[in-house]
């Protein structure tokens, strides 16, 4: 059974994952641990179906990712808000790889 029920088998986001552009919101736990990561389509909009990964740690201070699940869940037009990406803009115009 899927979490949302417009994702209709469990590999559909998967697939059309890997052959498209997507975004991300990465939310952190209080020792800035990676606790969830959703994964959408670039043009994804409020409530649209995301993939949502979950890390588990070996514990309370651990770095040490022992588990691992994925999920359906949906993009909350929020996590948009701080995107600032341009692709007509030269954002390392020497190489050096600073901003």
């Amino acid at each position: 059974m899927a979490d949302d029920s417009r994702v209709t088998t469990k590999t559909e986001l998967l697939k059309s994952h890997g052959s498209e552009q997507v975004k991300q919101h990465v939310v952190v736990d209080s020792a800035g641990r990676v606790v969830f990561v959703f994964t959408a389509y670039v043009d994804a909009t409020n409530g649209s179906p995301c993939e949502c990964t979950e890390y588990i740690y070996s514990g309370p201070t651990s770095t040490v990712i022992v588990g691992r699940q994925e999920r359906v869940y949906s993009w909350k037009s929020a996590w948009d808000a701080n995107f600032t990406f341009n692709p007509a803009a030269n954002y390392d115009p020497d190489g050096d790889g600073v901003l």
